[in-house]
């Protein structure tokens, strides 16, 4: 928990200024490594798809994510599946088939299960983060 001293209102108040003047930047900060927490399990759960003439792996070594927005306060991002596939399948539809399921293949939902499994890690790694910046911000 951040801890914060102030010798009088004024500073007190200058400093909330300050830190409401940057708040956006303070909880982007606290997101990025929540994300990368996320990004790499959904990378290590994504399955390796052997009967590919490729060999599989195009899908695991494309795994993004969009640049954070603010949207009403909540800062959010999300993970996407950029380009083609050596055998020229868009990895987006690879991805949704895979997570959902097909008419012919059965769902295989490996990107709830890496965000479910990292949960609580990214939770944590987000609330230290957002301490330790406000611990800077404030006592400056």
């Amino acid at each position: 928990m951040a801890k914060i001293e102030f010798q009088g209102f004024e500073e007190y108040r200058s400093r909330l200024l300050d830190l409401g003047a940057n708040i956006e930047g303070v909880c982007k900060y606290a997101s990025y490594d929540a994300a990368d927490i996320v990004i790499t399990a959904i990378k290590e759960n994504t399955p390796v798809d052997t009967k590919s003439k490729s060999g599989g792996g195009d899908l695991r070594d494309c795994v993004a994510l969009y640049n954070f927005q603010n949207e009403n306060g909540y800062i959010h991002t999300g993970v996407y599946f950029p380009g083609y596939d050596r055998d020229g399948v868009p990895n987006a539809v690879k991805a949704r088939v895979l997570e959902s399921g097909s008419s012919t293949r059965p769902k295989h939902p490996f990107i709830r299960k890496a965000v479910d499994s990292v949960k609580k890690a990214a939770i944590f790694s987000m609330d230290a983060a957002l301490n330790k910046k406000l611990d800077e911000l404030m006592n400056k």
